[in-house]
């Protein structure tokens, strides 16, 4: 007897290697754990030992009826059981061909190919999905839509529906939310374009940490434009007797942190910048130096691809670590927010839904968002509910 050896990432790539060069002779001797590649990134690998029975080399893999021409490796239905049903499926397809043949052939008409309908559950392409429309409908892109259905099966409906919510899923990423306390003072700045709501977030994520944990929270308003616009952030400090600095340069940056050293939390709000307005950005970006604060770049759920994913570059300077979605309650769609997901690793940490302070806002939830987005393709309503709120 041959032995042969066979190195893959997983067992199932092993045996359809074996499957492919070797067919049925091949007969599993064992299998192993190896760590293959360089010194300090060795991955673990599956080796399988496969002996083949008399013969000195590789034979090819032989045809049988009850495979209809595809053979398997012993092993392999205990790995992949879906192999095993989805060769049966094709083997039944097979049979309804020939039995619609002779049908055709006795009744002296053409023989034809099989329905169409049993054709397409093998060789549908993707922009053939029945899910690929319904989902664009959403606001996904085409490029994101076929990326996301690219594992997801066209049959039957419920599965290709579950399957595409689990693709959703495994596309948004979450994290950053801020801990309930910390021994260490946490300086955090929220940055992005106007009118997103950078101002009202802020007094809601100062409320909960004040109020609910209570942290001793301080406010730095960072406004390089020497004019009015702090009014709202200084009426929410007096509502919730927590002090307030503003700031217009770095040196003034630096002073308020000094002021606020025996602190737990400083959150700064920043003006708002168009994306585009790179000199004013710039400006920002280095009176924001001195503090090397935690970034939360804010966004709105309203806003289309285009300008989300220009704001994401634009911002990009700041390195923000993570996103905050706001007017998540007045979205129509969130195909937007899916794009902004799949194209970019930057995780969700919170979602605001509303403009009570601080009621509205919660933990970012990719449950929640995955269902907004198929709500137009299956019953699935899920709400964000308050008691998520708020802290690692």
């Amino acid at each position: 007897m041959q032995v042969k050896t066979y190195v893959a990432p997983t067992k199932l790539e092993a045996l359809l290697k074996i499957r492919e060069e070797l067919g049925a002779d091949a007969v599993i001797l064992g299998e192993r754990i190896v760590r293959k590649g360089k010194l300090f990134s060795k991955k673990p690998m599956v080796e399988i030992q496969v002996g083949i029975r008399g013969t000195e080399t590789p034979p090819e893999p032989k045809p049988s009826s009850e495979t209809n021409g595809k053979v398997e490796p012993k092993g392999m239905d205990a790995v992949d059981p879906m192999q095993t049903r989805l060769r049966k499926l094709e083997r039944d397809i097979q049979e309804l061909r020939s039995l619609v043949q002779m049908l055709c052939e006795q009744q002296g008409a053409p023989a034809s190919s099989p329905p169409a309908e049993t054709e397409r559950i093998i060789t549908i392409p993707m922009d053939e999905h029945p899910l690929l429309r319904p989902l664009m409908s959403t606001g996904v892109e085409p490029d994101v839509a076929r990326e996301l259905l690219r594992r997801v099966p066209r049959i039957p409906q419920n599965a290709a529906v579950g399957a595409l919510k689990q693709s959703l899923l495994s596309k948004i990423p979450i994290g950053g939310v801020l801990p309930r306390e910390s021994r260490l003072r946490q300086v955090v700045a929220l940055i992005g374009p106007t009118g997103v709501g950078k101002t009202t977030t802020i007094a809601k994520l100062a409320a909960i940490h004040a109020l609910d944990h209570n942290r001793r929270v301080a406010l730095l308003s960072l406004d390089t434009y020497r004019i009015g616009a702090i009014q709202q952030l200084r009426s929410y400090a007096e509502i919730m007797q927590l002090p307030l600095h503003v700031a217009t340069n770095a040196d003034e940056v630096s002073e308020g942190l000094e002021l606020f050293k025996g602190y737990d939390l400083v959150l700064i709000d920043t003006i708002g910048r168009g994306q585009r307005d790179e000199s004013h950005l710039q400006e920002m970006y280095h009176a924001l130096l001195p503090a090397q604060p935690m970034v939360y770049l804010v966004l709105s759920a309203t806003a289309d691809t285009a300008v989300l994913e220009e704001a994401v570059q634009k911002f990009g300077m700041f390195a923000p670590e993570a996103m905050i979605l706001t007017k998540t309650d007045e979205a129509v769609r969130f195909g937007n927010c899916i794009n902004l997901c799949v194209r970019n690793p930057i995780p969700l940490a919170y979602f605001t839904t509303g403009q009570r302070v601080p009621e509205d806002i919660c933990n970012a939830d990719a449950q929640w968002l995955a269902c907004q987005v198929m709500r137009g393709i299956s019953e699935c309503q899920v709400r964000p509910e308050r008691q998520d709120l708020i802290g690692a």
